[in-house]
């Protein structure tokens, strides 16, 4: 019998649940899934999702249509909501609520849905897969001969337990919350609140008096979030959102469609050699011109879709500028990256927009201060916020919304001290200084540059990845969409590389296309002959029933289908004319280049209509005309 292989998943928040269902879902020989969570509150979603720091008034900030757990079926979310879900403990409002592609969802709501699909899946994986989960903090990850040591520590009294594990997924989701030097005289006051997600926060809301004037420091979704937290705990005071350039997200139409355009490559990319300046200069030039092709469209969505048809071009720029100068674009145009490449929904934006002074016959409790804080002292019952163009400002209260930290670095958690500071498991993002360097299916890279094969990542600390290898900005760098491609192409990556080791000998930039990847793969077992009839068989016949067998929703359906890709290339194996032990070496690499290959394609959103049933095919549409 298989002795099974162990995975541990270090989170059980968006990332580790979804990961660790995809894991149950594919598996194929025995495996021990254990999901270890330091937070019991965050299970099934993550920080933003737990009952103890939102509402049922916090919502995603994503149509219905668009948050299915899985790229293959993207009614997914859709059937379980008006159909599935148990709605004994919602409120009335949702509990007769009928979901359609375009409303919006409450983020509670996505939580169970994300924790009664991973207990679905486990049921259905029966004695194949086994899942366990958790509560503690995990501590430390060393090597432990071809695996890996979990230590973690439970309980109030502080009980530490060790794990055995083939593989380690972590999925510990953001660092702490952003801490500049001017909260240095009010971190400890009672009207400070430095983490408007913590445990316990949703708490801190309601304490807060209706008329107090409250602060919020930065403006972008989580300042949003913050006043739904307010308004929900009946706050009628005034709030001022401060931010140094004073952006704010744009709020949706209610009819809006992603459609996504084709933007040409930007003229000043041509030169040689590219300069921090020139980018500026060349990104504002080219942003004008677009806009001026665009003018019937809404305003409050063209610069978020001009920024997403602009991800190639944005990779090319990480790629040829000197890192210290990608870092430093980064951070001196944040905001306005953040705040126009993501708007907000209308339920979340109008809580806002409906609010503030600038609308005629809004109530004029909200206004935007676009200012630069310099200092904050406590003065009696009140913190005197000083900045550095203004006069000082006397608030009751002052709430961190800048965000969270990105440098892993200089981290304080001893998790990620271990793994980069001290053993150098991991290492720091070098060219974006966000997150940490990875390979392609989040597979960890070592400060000597190697690549661990059984140390992957999934959320948030991809994000520097993310920018630098598909052009993702602000929001985008960790929205669903992105971790959900994220979570399925790191599972089957693992699960591959437990059937097949070898999967590691596949360089990464040919499973974008079934040509290259055969290119490659013949010249691999020395057999560059066979080219042409290996790629007509592998489109043909290996990659469509390999997307089948990725879609198919039943467990049975799967194994005949893996069973019938089985027999078919060891058919296709004994047509090979090539040296004894090619075609058998050719074929196994075959059938994990094509389903590399399906992945991807699957991940990729500009084909994702090609995945979806018929009636959801327009969900995602492609502009017909190309913005010259």
């Amino acid at each position: 019998m298989t002795e099974s292989k162990k995975v541990v998943i270090v989170g059980a928040g968006f990332s580790g649940t979804l990961t660790a269902t995809r894991l149950l879902q594919f598996a194929e020989s025995p495996l021990d899934i254990t999901i270890i969570e330091r937070n019991e509150g965050v299970r099934g979603g993550g920080i933003a999702f737990g009952e103890a720091s939102t509402t049922w008034d916090h919502m995603l900030n994503i149509q219905a249509g668009r948050v299915t757990l899985y790229r293959e079926r993207a009614e997914d979310f859709l059937e379980w909501a008006n159909h599935e879900a148990d709605r004994t403990m919602w409120p009335s409002r949702w509990r007769y609520h009928h979901f359609g592609l375009s409303c919006v969802v409450p983020r509670r709501v996505f939580g169970q849905y994300l924790t009664e699909r991973l207990h679905g899946v486990a049921a259905e994986a029966g004695h194949q897969a086994t899942l366990t989960e958790r509560g503690g903090t995990v501590v430390d990850v060393r090597p432990d001969g071809e695996g890996h040591l979990v230590q973690y520590v439970s309980g109030d009294e502080g009980h530490v337990h060790m794990l055995h594990a083939d593989y380690v997924v972590f999925a510990t989701g953001h660092l702490d919350p952003v801490r500049k030097s001017f909260y240095d005289d009010v971190e400890r006051s009672p009207r400070f609140v430095f983490n408007p997600y913590a445990n316990g926060s949703r708490a801190v809301f309601e304490s807060i008096a209706p008329d107090e004037k409250v602060l919020l420091v930065g403006s972008g979704l989580t300042a949003f979030d913050a006043v739904v937290s307010l308004v929900n705990a009946g706050h009628s005071g005034e709030v001022l959102i401060c931010s140094r350039a004073g952006y704010m997200h744009g709020t949706y139409p209610a009819d809006h469609q992603h459609d996504i355009w084709q933007a040409r490559r930007p003229p000043f990319l041509d030169a040689d050699t590219l300069t921090p300046a020139a980018v500026v200069e060349g990104v504002r030039a080219e942003y004008e011109h677009l806009r001026a092709q665009l003018h019937d469209t809404n305003p409050d969505v063209v610069a978020e879709r001009i920024m997403k048809a602009w991800e190639p071009y944005v990779a090319e720029v990480a790629a040829r500028l000197a890192p210290e100068d990608v870092r430093m674009l980064l951070d001196r145009y944040k905001s306005l990256i953040v705040a126009h490449r993501t708007s907000t929904v209308p339920d979340i934006g109008n809580v806002v927009r409906n609010r503030m002074r600038s609308y005629t016959g809004a109530p004029s409790t909200i206004s935007q201060l676009p200012a630069e804080i310099t200092g904050m002292v406590t003065e009696g019952q009140q913190i005197r916020v000083s900045f550095s163009d203004r006069p000082d400002l006397l608030v009751d209260r002052v709430v961190n919304c800048l965000g969270n930290t990105t440098d892993y670095g200089s981290v304080a958690h001893p998790l990620w001290r271990g793994l980069v500071q001290d053993r150098g498991q991991a290492r720091p993002h070098d060219r974006t200084g966000r997150g940490i360097e990875v390979r392609g299916h989040g597979q960890l890279v070592g400060a000597n540059g190697q690549v661990s094969p059984t140390l992957y990542s999934v959320g948030p600390m991809r994000q520097g990845d993310e920018t630098c290898r598909r052009g993702r900005l602000g929001a985008f760098v960790f929205s669903i969409g992105t971790l959900r491609n994220q979570c399925f192409d790191t599972a089957m990556e693992v699960l591959r590389h437990m059937r097949a080791p070898e999967v590691s000998v596949i360089p990464e930039d040919v499973q974008h296309c079934l040509v290259r990847g055969t290119e490659w793969l013949v010249g691999h077992v020395g057999a560059p002959g066979l080219k042409e009839k290996v790629l007509a068989h592998a489109r043909a016949s290996v990659l469509p029933a390999t997307q089948a067998y990725l879609q198919a929703r039943e467990r049975d359906q799967r194994e005949k289908l893996r069973a019938a890709i089985a027999d078919d290339l060891a058919e296709f194996a004994a047509t090979l004319d090539a040296e004894p032990g090619v075609p058998q070496r050719l074929t196994s690499l075959l059938a994990l280049l094509v389903e590399k290959h399906a992945v991807f394609t699957m991940c990729d959103i500009a084909r994702l209509s090609e995945w979806q049933s018929p009636q959801h095919t327009e969900l995602v549409r492609t502009a017909p005309v190309e913005l010259k």
